[in-house]
């Protein structure tokens, strides 16, 4: 079991882009557990050991500091030795406003944040370069800070991506948008410049989520139960879909045991 510490934002200016900054830091160890499809974007400032992402079409070295993006599909991740690794998660639509540029096309990805934002990413490796934990926390804040640039355009935006979301899960991509008195096709245009996925992903991965986590939380006997909580059509489609998703059935997850998430232990700061 690994332990992590979650630092919570309580700064407004970045509270609603940033959920927290982590750390992880072991000496002497061997990691290799598979990354879920998440609905946030990770950046991560490896300090330490090479670390290797693998797919089932391909493996890629990640830079030493790089954007683990939105992604709808599994990968595992490995890293052996001393690990000193520093890592931001944003909000689906939350890293936009750090580096200003298009997120299209990094979904599924591992990106150099170079690539991004030079600034950012050299304010950032000064800011964990040395100090106390609790002073490389505070320079990672300064960092995104003095970086955030927001338009009243994405502020807008913004915030009917987060109410879309939100909202019941079961309202269609078209209801809501006519309830917004948008056109669909300007909707999917806008989210995946701003998040790097279409909207119909972006509901697909937080499903999987959910159902994921209430694989692993409640232990439910019935998988169709699971599947009408998380509105997939039938049991068929639930086992499908998570599948594609995680690699193996529903009830092989349950007892795998080879997630990240499984085998961390959070501690909130």
């Amino acid at each position: 079991m690994f332990d992590m510490q979650r630092y919570v934002v309580h700064d407004q200016k970045l509270a609603p882009w940033v959920k927290f900054i982590w750390h992880f830091e072991a000496d002497n160890i061997a990691v290799h557990h598979k990354l879920l499809p998440m609905d946030s974007i990770d950046l991560l400032l490896n300090l330490s050991a090479e670390m290797i992402y693998e797919t089932a079409s391909r493996r890629i070295v990640a830079p030493r500091v790089h954007i683990n993006s939105l992604r709808s599909e599994h990968s595992f991740v490995r890293q052996s030795g001393n690990v000193d690794i520093w890592g931001i998660s944003f909000y689906s639509f939350g890293l936009f406003p750090f580096v200003n540029k298009t997120l299209k096309g990094i979904e599924n990805n591992i990106t150099d944040l170079y690539s991004l934002s030079v600034p950012l990413a050299e304010k950032l490796k000064s800011a964990v370069s040395c100090g106390s934990i609790g002073h490389k926390v505070g320079c990672i804040k300064d960092s995104l800070s003095s970086e955030w640039n927001k338009s009243s355009k994405y502020l807008e935006w913004a915030a009917i991506i987060s109410d879309f979301l939100e909202t019941d899960k079961r309202i269609s991509i078209r209801s809501f948008c006519k309830d917004h008195a948008i056109s669909e096709r300007t909707f999917e245009r806008v989210v995946l410049n701003y998040t790097g996925y279409t909207p119909c992903n972006l509901l697909r991965i937080k499903r999987f989520q959910a159902a994921s986590n209430q694989l692993l939380l409640v232990k439910s006997d019935k998988l169709t139960e699971i599947a009408y909580d998380n509105n997939y059509s039938d049991q068929s489609h639930f086992v499908k879909e998570f599948r594609k998703f995680s690699g193996v059935p529903p009830r092989k997850f349950q007892s795998d045991k080879s997630t990240v998430k499984e085998n961390t232990k959070y501690s909130y700061i």
